[in-house]
């Protein structure tokens, strides 16, 4: 898998997808999520236009980020992905589950 990809899940998804530390760490060539390559993966999908949450990628292969489109969402979108981003483990990857779920249904604009 490599960004393009997370890209079209993203696309795919209405403007959210729910994606794991270890689809993303395949995206960028690593075989481990040490600390510099989350920073990559962060940066990566900052400079495509992406957002993520939690704000800081986990470096636990198993954790699912939510990575969203920048220029989706406003008013509930934004409230519950701050929700969200303060929410850590288990809790957090529901979080970010839920939010890929219910958010391109949430009326915005």
């Amino acid at each position: 898998m490599d960004m393009t990809q997370v890209e079209a899940a993203v696309e795919a998804g209405g403007g959210y997808a729910a994606v794991s530390v270890k689809t993303l760490r395949n995206a960028v060539g690593a075989s481990r999520a040490k600390v510099n390559v989350v920073a990559e993966i962060s940066a990566g999908l900052q400079a495509a236009g992406y957002g993520h949450i939690p704000l800081a990628i986990p470096k636990q292969q198993d954790r699912v980020v939510l990575v969203y489109k920048q220029c989706v969402g406003a008013g509930a979108s934004t409230l519950a992905s701050v929700e969200a981003a303060h929410i850590g483990g288990e809790k957090g990857d529901g979080a970010a589950w839920v939010l890929a779920t219910l958010l391109p249904k949430l009326s915005v604009g």
